[in-house]
C-alpha cells in the first residue's frame, strides 16, 4: 500500500512537473528598454519582479538602454516597447515618431529642486511658492540633460516667479550624482531631480524649494510615465499588450495593497540606493501610481501644457487630439 502511494505521489507530482513546464513553454515573450534605473519606473520592476506579467502568461525581458536610446530601439523594432515620459510620447508623435501609448504608469509630477542652504537669502521650503520661484534668480542649476522633461519643470517653475529661465538662471547639464556632488562643493546653487536623487539631496541638508507632488496641482493629474510601442504592434500581436496591460494592472494593485513587499521589490532592483532615501522616495512614487494604469485625456493635455510653458514645443505644434497616440483597449 505504501509502494503505491509512493508511485501514486511520484506520478501526480511528474504531472505537476509537466504541467508546469506545458504553462511556461505557452507563455509569449516580449522585450522593453528601460532608459534608466529610477524609483519612477516602480510598476514596471514590481510587474517584473513580483511575477504578475509570468502570471498574465508573459516572460518580459527588461533591456537597459539609456536615455533616448531606448526609444529609437523600440521604433527599430530592436524591442517590443520602450518606457518613457508621457511629454516624450506626445512630442515624438508631434515631430513624426509615431508611437502608441499602451500603459500609464504614474499620473503624478515626479520632480523636485532642491537648493543649498546658503544660496536661499532667507528663503524656506514653506515660504510661498512664489517666493521660492524667485529665488531660483541668478542661480547656477543643474538638469539631467537640456530640454528634458525635468528642464522643462524648471522653467515651469521660474516663470511662477515671474524668472525668465534663459536669461535669469544659467543651467548646467549633469546627472543626479554628479549634482549633488555639485552641490555639496559648491559649484551649483540647485539641482532639479527625479526620485530618488531628490531625497539623497536633501538628506544631505539641502532644502526642497519647489515639488511637483504638491506644489502644482494645476498640472494634476499628469500623463508621467508611459510604456510605448510602435503603432501596429498591437494589432498583429493583440494577446501580448493584453498580457502586458493585464500585468501592469495587477502590479499597480499590489503597490497600493502592499507597500511594504513593494518597497523590498525596490531595494533588491537599487541596492546602492540608501535606504532611508528609496523609502521616502517610493512612499512619494505610490501617490503618483494610478490604481488602474488607463491614459486620460486630462493628464495627456496638462502634460502637453507644461511642454509648452516649459519650452519644450511651440503652442502652434500641440496636439488638438491625444486619441491617436494612446489606446486603453488592453487594460482589464
Amino acid at each position: 500500500m505504501k509502494a503505491y502511494r509512493t508511485a501514486l505521489f511520484a506520478t501526480a507530482f511528474a504531472a505537476s512537473l509537466a504541467a508546469s513546464g506545458a504553462s511556461r513553454a505557452e507563455n509569449e515573450k516580449t522585450t522593453i528598454a528601460m532608459p534608466i534605473l529610477t524609483v519612477t519606473f516602480t510598476p514596471t520592476y514590481v510587474a517584473l519582479d513580483g511575477g504578475f506579467w509570468s502570471k498574465a502568461g508573459l516572460d518580459v525581458t527588461l533591456h537597459d538602454i539609456s536615455g533616448l536610446g531606448s526609444t529609437n530601439a523600440m521604433l527599430a523594432g530592436s524591442v517590443d516597447f520602450a518606457v518613457q515620459s508621457g511629454p516624450s510620447l506626445i512630442r515624438g508623435n508631434i515631430r513624426g515618431q509615431k508611437m502608441l501609448g499602451t500603459a500609464l504608469m504614474a499620473n503624478g509630477v515626479a520632480f523636485e529642486i532642491n537648493m543649498r542652504p546658503e544660496a536661499l537669502g532667507g528663503i524656506t521650503s514653506s515660504s510661498p511658492l512664489v517666493e521660492r520661484a524667485k529665488s531660483l534668480k541668478g542661480k547656477k542649476i543643474a538638469v539631467d540633460s537640456p530640454n528634458t522633461i525635468v528642464h522643462a519643470y524648471l522653467r515651469y517653475i521660474a516663470k511662477k516667479g515671474n524668472v525668465d529661465p534663459e536669461r535669469d538662471i544659467t543651467v548646467v547639464s549633469m546627472q543626479p550624482e554628479n549634482a549633488i556632488a555639485a552641490l555639496k562643493s559648491g559649484a551649483i546653487d540647485a539641482g532639479a531631480f527625479v526620485f530618488p536623487w531628490t531625497k539623497t539631496a536633501q538628506r544631505q541638508g539641502n532644502v526642497l524649494i519647489a515639488s511637483g507632488i504638491t506644489d502644482v496641482p494645476e498640472l494634476l493629474p499628469f500623463g508621467s510615465t508611459t510604456t510605448t510601442t510602435r503603432p501596429d504592434f498591437c494589432d498583429k500581436k493583440p494577446t501580448i499588450c493584453t498580457k502586458l496591460g493585464e500585468g501592469y494592472a495587477m502590479a499597480h494593485a499590489y503597490i497600493h495593497d502592499n507597500p511594504k513587499e513593494s518597497l523590498e521589490i525596490l531595494k533588491k532592483r537599487m541596492p546602492m540606493i540608501h535606504p532611508d532615501d528609496l523609502s521616502g522616495s517610493f512612499t512619494q512614487m505610490q501617490k503618483t501610481t494610478p490604481r488602474s494604469p488607463k491614459f486620460t485625456d486630462e493628464g495627456l493635455a496638462h502634460a502637453q501644457e507644461l511642454m509648452i510653458i516649459g519650452g519644450m514645443i511651440k503652442e502652434d505644434e500641440k496636439l488638438k487630439s491625444f486619441s491617436e497616440i494612446y489606446t486603453n483597449k488592453y487594460i482589464k
